[in-house]
């Protein structure tokens, strides 16, 4: 049974690390552009735009030739997070903080495949709201789970920086729609957004590989 559940926690940390496939994906799609790309001035979702011209919602000039590239690794995030997520369960918390976790990783992870299957430029109403409603999310999920976990030893300090990300994230996502940059401009403050989540992935999923061998401990 240990190993069974140890197993299930390794094969969540696994998954989980793999967002950092998002980040890959940026660097790699940016690099195809034929025009500067500016962290401060360009969405994320720019990237994934499949016309070229001067999109309205940033009056930046956006011509993303690997934008198919961008729009899988949107949706692929949200496969990331979703089976992540059932897999790491039993290690998140017990009872019903477990089950507002797990549903506010679920509705995020939707809100990543939303993002990737409506391109700003094809949806953007419907691309909006997945990007929104992610946001909101999954860092709320990283609050509820760091107060949760802030008891458990294993856990330890990581239960705070969740808190910590959550909190950073959800002051983005109400900073950047309203135009402030703080110095970052627009792009660079919805990246602190959007990031979090992601940075949050991999350290939570390198802990329960740590852990997985350890998984009939309690704490």
């Amino acid at each position: 049974m240990a190993v069974a559940h140890g197993w299930r926690l390794a094969s969540a940390g696994i998954v989980w690390m793999c967002a950092i496939q998002f980040f890959i994906a940026q660097i790699v799609v940016q690099s195809r552009w034929t025009t500067p790309y500016s962290l401060a001035t360009n969405y994320i979702s720019d990237l994934g735009n499949t016309t070229c011209g001067v999109y309205a919602g940033s009056g930046a000039f956006v011509c993303s030739p690997w934008y198919v590239v961008m729009n899988v690794s949107f949706a692929l995030q949200g496969v990331i997070i979703a089976l992540g997520t059932v897999l790491a369960r039993p290690a998140l918390d017990h009872g019903r903080t477990s089950a507002w976790i797990g549903m506010l990783l679920g509705i995020t992870a939707l809100g990543m495949v939303g993002v990737g299957a409506f391109p700003e430029d094809v949806n953007h109403g419907a691309h909006v709201i997945s990007a929104a409603t992610q946001f909101i999310t999954g860092n709320t999920a990283m609050i509820v789970f760091g107060c949760a976990a802030r008891h458990r030893t294993r856990w330890g300090l990581f239960s705070r920086i969740s808190i910590l990300l959550g909190a950073l994230g959800l002051a983005a996502t109400g900073l950047f729609p309203q135009g402030y940059g703080l110095g970052l401009g627009v792009g660079g403050m919805e990246r602190i957004a959007a990031y979090t989540l992601p940075v949050w992935l991999i350290g939570a999923g390198a802990l329960l590989i740590r852990q997985s061998g350890g998984a009939s401990s309690p704490n």
